[in-house]
């Protein structure tokens, strides 16, 4: 692997063992990411003593990279705990979600969603693993934590270059 995202993996790796820990699984998109993209860009910039400013460009490739290797390891670690502990949120939540459905009474298309639904909580409660949770799953993750890692990469970027600004 290339040495110039190296902050970024470390980052990301960092940010999605924080994810494990309850509480802090909340804030990990909107929280976690950007700051761990944040630090993510300025190690880049340590590591690279002989750039005075940083393109925005550079902010959010890493940022993107420091999200994608959250999205990564958070889904990993996430399907580990559910494989062992045969149990997760959705688990918990399910008679609430039931409920909620069964509420809005929204026909034929909520039927479906709930045997969906239903479907996996069963798989998760016998073999600890379903294999739509994950792609679910691993989907939510890199979707959000690369929007979120570009965000806190573009505003890493700005703090940096203002820090350095030259006279």
């Amino acid at each position: 692997m290339n040495k110039k995202y190296l902050p970024a993996l470390v980052c990301g790796f960092g940010a999605s063992v924080l994810t494990t820990i309850p509480g802090l699984e909340s804030f990990a998109c909107c929280l976690l990411v950007p700051i761990a993209s944040i630090i993510s860009v300025r190690l880049y910039k340590k590591a690279n003593t002989e750039l005075l400013q940083l393109n925005t460009s550079t902010g959010v490739v890493l940022g993107l990279l420091t999200g994608l290797f959250a999205a990564g390891f958070a889904s990993i670690f996430e399907v580990l705990m559910t494989y062992v502990t045969k149990t997760n949120d959705l688990v918990v939540g399910y008679p609430q979600a039931e409920q909620v459905i069964r509420d809005l009474n929204l026909g034929d298309a909520a039927k479906e969603s709930f045997e969906l639904l239903k479907s996996m909580v069963s798989e998760i409660r016998g073999k600890g693993f379903s294999l739509l949770y994950t792609i679910i799953i691993t989907f939510m993750n890199v979707l959000s934590y690369s929007i979120f890692g570009m965000l806190g990469g573009v505003i890493g970027t700005a703090l940096i270059n203002k820090r350095n600004k030259p006279n």
